[in-house]
């Protein structure tokens, strides 16, 4: 669960954040949530908000940014000059992913349906694919990493496209393992977990301005219901956010 707030009160044995701080955390989903004016969140999970964008745009960022830094960075380890293609670039992963892929120097292919053509080009995308007109697997080969943000059912046709010794990343279902096996490419089905130490790396790259979060729409809290069936269309551009209270002002 993502949340972004002020700090009301630490622990006897927190250190690294006071009363009053701007923060953002990743919360695991067991513990509660952020459908709510307060919540907990323990040292490991939060980090400071980044400077240059408000308590809005920050809201955005834990849970899917950080699903994309473990995929890329952390499992797949992608590297300057590598070809990187991620399935559903517009989405709330797949556009920070797009994001943390170019900064880290990689090309990136991604696909999104036709609506979303501007955005991914907007991103940066040195490939965008149109899913609606174009199969992907006949536009593109030889790639580094495939990261999977959408349904399993792209996986099938995502191995072939890779080169021996790649990757294929999902975060919808995991591979076949035989299938990767037999074309000698790595493959990982990845369930993210809160870690401050990737938010404060994200942090870097937002106040960088090497990634910026997308916030397609916001509702108060009290009509969380529609935020629910926007995102049941499986067609919701970045982000949506909750605005619990307004921003305090400073």
């Amino acid at each position: 669960m993502n949340i972004a707030g002020v700090v009301e009160k630490i622990g006897a044995k927190i250190a690294k954040f006071k009363a009053g701080d701007a923060v953002y955390a990743y919360l695991p989903i067991m513990r509660g949530g952020g459908y709510a004016e307060f919540a907990i969140a323990k040292e490991g999970e939060m980090a400071l908000k980044p400077k240059n964008i408000d308590l809005e745009k920050a809201a955005a960022v834990p849970l899917g940014a950080t699903t994309a830094w473990q995929a890329l960075i952390d499992e797949a380890k992608i590297d300057k000059g590598q070809t990187v293609l991620i399935h559903g670039g517009s989405g709330g992963v797949g556009h920070f992913a797009i994001q943390i892929a170019k900064a880290r120097g990689a090309k990136v292919i991604a696909t999104a349906s036709t609506a979303n053509q501007d955005a991914l080009k907007q991103l940066g995308v040195d490939q965008p694919i149109d899913y609606t007109t174009t199969k992907f697997e006949d536009v593109v080969k030889d790639i580094d990493v495939v990261l999977n943000c959408v349904r399993a059912d792209t996986l099938p046709a995502s191995y072939g496209v890779v080169k021996k010794g790649g990757m294929i990343v999902s975060i919808t279902g995991d591979p076949d393992p035989a299938e990767c096996e037999k074309r000698a490419i790595r493959c990982s089905g990845v369930m993210a977990h809160p870690d401050a130490n990737v938010l404060d790396e994200l942090t870097k790259l937002i106040e960088a301005n090497k990634v910026t979060p997308i916030v397609s729409q916001t509702f108060p809290l009290a009509v969380a219901a529609k935020a629910h069936q926007q995102i049941e269309t499986r067609h919701t551009r970045g982000k949506i956010v909750l605005r619990v209270a307004d921003e305090p002002r400073r």
